[in-house]
């Protein structure tokens, strides 16, 4: 499969994972200089326009909650 012809579940789970490392940076990065602000950057480089509603308790699909509680449990301190 070439990177044009993605399935749509593959669509659907980079969605998820965009919007839930999205947040976490969001709440938790740690300045301009750090890892969180810069995947937030990676993430707008790759054309990922967030809901304006979203946010830690408004997600857009319980797959992307789920995913951002995982990430949180793992990640919050490291960004």
């Amino acid at each position: 499969m070439t990177t044009t012809e993605w399935d749509e579940e593959t669509l659907n789970n980079r969605f998820d994972l965009y919007g839930a490392l999205y947040v976490l940076c969001s709440l938790y990065h740690s300045g301009q200089s750090s890892r969180g602000y810069r995947i937030l950057g990676r993430l707008s480089r790759a054309g990922y326009q967030p809901s304006p509603m979203l946010g830690e308790n408004s997600f857009e699909s319980e797959e992307q909650e789920r995913i951002y509680r995982e990430l949180v449990a793992v990640y919050q301190d490291k960004l």
